[in-house]
C-alpha cells in the first residue's frame, strides 16, 4: 500500500508540474510562435533582396525623402525655409516622416534597416492585438491572421506610414479593451486612461488621413457620455488641435489631415469618366480644372500671414485646384447619383478583389502570387467572420466601442475618395482581431 501510495503521489506532483508548464505555454505559446513568424518573415523579404538594395517604390520615395528633411532638421538645421520645406514636404500629416526622421538622425541608418524598423512597427501592433485577446485559444488564431497578413499584403515591409498605424491601434485597442474604455459601465474613475487613449488616437489621425473617421468615430462617444469620457476629449484636442490649426491657417477651408481629398473625389466623380478609360479621364480632368482657372475660374483668397508672398501665386493656384475638383465632382454626382453608387462599388470591389502580385518582381510577391492572393482572401474571410462574431455582441450597446462600426469609420474614406489596398488590409485586421476579442473565455 506505502510504494502504491508514493508512485500515485509522485504521478501527482509530475502530473501537476506538467499542467503548471502547459498553462504557462498556454499564455505565451502564441507569441513565442509570433516571434519565429516575425523571423520567417524578415529571412523570407531578405531573400528577395528588399533590405539590400536602396531603391524606393512609388509613395515610399515621398515618405523616405521627407524622413529625410526632418533627419536634417534633429541635426540642427532649424531655418524657417526647412521646417517649412518639412511641413509642406507631402500630402499626409507630419508624424511618420517625424518618427522615421528621429531614427535615421539617431542611427543614419540605410533605406533597408529603415524598412526592418517598420516590420517591427507591423508586428509590435499584431502582437498587442493577440495581448488584447483574453481566450487562449484565440491567441492562436491571432497569429494564424499574422500569418495571412504576411503572406498575403504587400507594402508593409517599405517605409510607409501604414506600419505605425498598425502600432497606434494595436496600442488603443489593447488599451481599450484591457481597461474596458467606451464601455457601457460607464466606469468614472479613469480619466488617465482616457486621456491616454485620446492621445493615441490623436497620434493615429497624424500618421494617416483616414483615421481621421475613426478619431471623429470615438469623439461621437465620448460625447455621449461626456461625464466619464471628458479627458479623452481635452488629450485629442491638445494633442490634435495645434496641427488642424495649423493648417487652417495655411489652407482656405476646412483641411484637416489630408490635402488631396478633393482630388481623389474628383478623379472617381467626373464627366469624363462616361466616354473615356480612367487614365485618359484623368487627363482630360486635370486640364479641364487648369482651363477653368486660367479663364478666370477663381477666387482671390487672402494670402495667409503664415505664407512668404514669393509663394503666394502657387497657393492661390494649389487653393482654387482644391475648390474646382470638389465642384466638378458634386456637380457630377448631383448629375446622375445612382452612377456615382455604382462608381463606389466597383471601388469596394476592387478593394475585395485586391491587388495580384507580379512572381519575380521585387516589390510584389512575398511568397508567390498563388499563395500570396490565397491568403489575402482567407484574411477577407476571417474578417467577415470577425466581423459578424464582433457585431453580434454589439447590436445592443450603441454607445459602447464597436469593432464593426469602427472599421466602417475607416472603410468610409477609402469608397468616397480613393480605394487603397494597403489601408483597407488595415481594416480587415481590426474586424479580423475584433471578433477574437469580443469571443469570452472559455471556462475551465
Amino acid at each position: 500500500m506505502e510504494y502504491e501510495t508514493s508512485t500515485t503521489n509522485g504521478r501527482s506532483s509530475v502530473s501537476d508540474v506538467t499542467d503548471a508548464f502547459a498553462r504557462h505555454l498556454e499564455g505565451w505559446g502564441a507569441f513565442a510562435l509570433l516571434g519565429v513568424l516575425l523571423l520567417l518573415t524578415l529571412v523570407v523579404l531578405a531573400h528577395n533582396g528588399i533590405f539590400g538594395i536602396a531603391e524606393t517604390f512609388s509613395d515610399e520615395h515621398d515618405h523616405f525623402k521627407r524622413s529625410i528633411m526632418f533627419a536634417a532638421i534633429a541635426h540642427g538645421n532649424l531655418s524657417l525655409e526647412a521646417i517649412g520645406t518639412f511641413y509642406a514636404g507631402g500630402i499626409w500629416p507630419p508624424l511618420y516622416p517625424i518618427v522615421m526622421g528621429s531614427i535615421q538622425a539617431a542611427t543614419n541608418s540605410s533605406v533597408g534597416f529603415l524598412r526592418v524598423v517598420n516590420v517591427l512597427f507591423a508586428y509590435a501592433g499584431c502582437t498587442l492585438l493577440i495581448a488584447a485577446i483574453s481566450q487562449r485559444g484565440g491567441r492562436y488564431a491571432g497569429v494564424a491572421i499574422v500569418c495571412l497578413f504576411s503572406a498575403g499584403t504587400h507594402y508593409y515591409y517599405q517605409i510607409r506610414p501604414e506600419n505605425l498605424v498598425l502600432l497606434l491601434l494595436g496600442v488603443i485597442v489593447f488599451l481599450v479593451v484591457k481597461r474596458e474604455l467606451f464601455s457601457a459601465a460607464m466606469r468614472s474613475t479613469q480619466r488617465r486612461a482616457y486621456a491616454a487613449c485620446g492621445t493615441l488616437v490623436a497620434l493615429a489621425c497624424l500618421t494617416h488621413a483616414f483615421l481621421a473617421i475613426f478619431g471623429i468615430y470615438l469623439i461621437v462617444l465620448a460625447l455621449l457620455a461626456i461625464r466619464q469620457r471628458f479627458w479623452f476629449i481635452v488629450a485629442f484636442a491638445t494633442v490634435a488641435g495645434p496641427y488642424v490649426v495649423a493648417q487652417a491657417l495655411i489652407h482656405n477651408g476646412a483641411v484637416l489631415f489630408a490635402t488631396t481629398a478633393e482630388e481623389n473625389l474628383a478623379r472617381n466623380n467626373n464627366a469624363f469618366l462616361r466616354d473615356h478609360e480612367r487614365p485618359e479621364a484623368d487627363d482630360l480632368l486635370f486640364e479641364e480644372m487648369e482651363r477653368r482657372y486660367k479663364a478666370g475660374d477663381k477666387v482671390i483668397y487672402p494670402r495667409p500671414l503664415v505664407l512668404p508672398q514669393a509663394r503666394y501665386q502657387q497657393w492661390l493656384h494649389d487653393e482654387n485646384k482644391r475648390r474646382i475638383f470638389k465642384q466638378m465632382a458634386f456637380d457630377e454626382v448631383r448629375a446622375n447619383p445612382a452612377e456615382a453608387g455604382v462608381r463606389a462599388l466597383r471601388r469596394l470591389t476592387s478593394l475585395v478583389e485586391g491587388e495580384g502580385c507580379v512572381a519575380g518582381y521585387r516589390y510584389g510577391c512575398n511568397i508567390g502570387p498563388r499563395v500570396d492572393r490565397l491568403a489575402y482572401y482567407c484574411l477577407e474571410l476571417l474578417a467577415l467572420i470577425g466581423l459578424f462574431v464582433a457585431a453580434k455582441s454589439e447590436l445592443s450597446r450603441m454607445t459602447a466601442f464597436s469593432f464593426a462600426l469602427a472599421c466602417l469609420a475607416m472603410l468610409t474614406p477609402m469608397i468616397a475618395t480613393q480605394a487603397v489596398e494597403r489601408q483597407f488590409v488595415i481594416v480587415l485586421i481590426l474586424a479580423s482581431f475584433g471578433g477574437l476579442v469580443r469571443l469570452r473565455p472559455l471556462r475551465m
